[in-house]
């Protein structure tokens, strides 16, 4: 006969499940941030049941915090901060999926997300550094598993139910469609910092740099008419389908190209690195539904980049230079 658990024994396992748990989501969240491909859709499934899972353990928590609460340790302010922020993560992660609430200018649901996420890491580390957790071999036990399993089954299923009934209209990405195929309702997003130059696409010109030596002007990317349709999937938490016409970087870079990768260089300094085998897929726009680009949409050019995230699509393209470094070697984001 299983004698039951002590208090102790479950506000341990609580705690490091739960902290496992806060890892995963972060990093299966920031890894759905950056990535856009199909192929990566099971990563925001998999946010989605561990976002559940932390509102399953809650419960076993509650008890635990009180205990914390009761006593006066020196850092009980830095763990209602951890436990402030871990909430507002999980509310703003439900508001963006229920798309209660739009972006309101720089700030939107899933940017808030981001942030309390962010804000979070440093919290918990010092949490796990003053309050360590000393794993015993009964909190391994036949039963630990079991409850391990329950608790992301009803995880899973409270997910799935969420998804079918409340956010069955979202992308794999989690993202919501706005203005597919009306250019003018697409939003207008810039970079951090980044301030919508204003290029003269008579002054403009494009540098093609590394294995391919020459310069491109408008009038010259102006007579090329190719035309695909691709989706913008930006990390603000929205997709838009649209046309976009220009040319494919395989057929502006010609046969000739040489290196491991490709670096898109923006106006504003704001640079990307890609596969030297993408220039097949990815296109310098110059229009965006049968209309020369806008100021805010990138002109005078801007990158096509389908199956990445927005904040591949690099806008006010000047320069494209072949290299012989890995695409890989850069930061996940540019915080230029």
């Amino acid at each position: 006969m299983n004698r039951p658990e002590s208090p102790a024994s479950r506000g341990r396992k609580t705690n490091v499940a739960l902290l496992i748990t806060l890892n995963l989501a972060l990093i299966t969240g920031g890894a759905s941030f950056l990535l856009g491909s199909s192929s990566t859709a099971w990563l925001v499934t998999l946010h989605g049941v561990l976002g559940f899972v932390v509102l399953v353990l809650a419960r076993p928590k509650s008890p635990v915090v009180q205990r914390g609460l009761s006593r006066r340790r020196p850092n009980r302010f830095a763990s209602i901060a951890l436990a402030t922020v871990v909430t507002g993560a999980l509310i703003t992660g439900v508001v963006h999926t229920l798309d209660v609430w739009g972006p309101f200018g720089v700030w939107s649901p899933i940017g808030l997300h981001v942030i309390f996420a962010l804000a979070a890491v440093p919290l918990a580390a010092l949490h796990v550094v003053t309050r360590p957790q000393r794993i015993r071999p009964i909190d391994l036990s036949r039963r630990t598993w079991l409850q391990a399993v329950g608790v992301v089954g009803i995880a899973f299923g409270f997910r799935t139910v969420f998804d079918r009934w409340a956010a069955s209209d979202r992308r794999f990405t989690g993202s919501h469609e706005v203005g597919s195929g009306e250019p003018r309702q697409m939003p207008v997003v810039q970079w951090f910092n980044d301030s919508p130059p204003r290029i003269d696409p008579d002054d403009w010109v494009l540098r093609l740099r590394g294995s391919v030596e020459r310069d491109v002007d408008y009038q010259e990317l102006a007579a090329h008419t190719t035309t695909k349709e691709a989706t913008l999937d930006c990390t603000n938490g929205w997709f838009s389908t649209q046309r976009w016409t220009g040319v494919l970087l395989s057929e502006l870079l010609g046969p000739g190209i040489t290196g491991r990768s490709l670096e898109v260089r923006s106006a504003t300094g704001y640079t990307r690195r890609f596969p030297l085998g993408d220039v097949d897929k990815m296109m310098l726009a110059h229009e965006l539904g049968g209309k020369p680009l806008s100021r805010g949409h990138g002109a005078p050019a801007r990158l096509v980049a389908p199956g990445r995230r927005g904040l591949w699509w690099v806008k006010w393209v000047v320069e494209i230079r072949t290299s012989d470094r890995p695409w890989w070697l850069q930061s996940p984001i540019s915080f230029t």
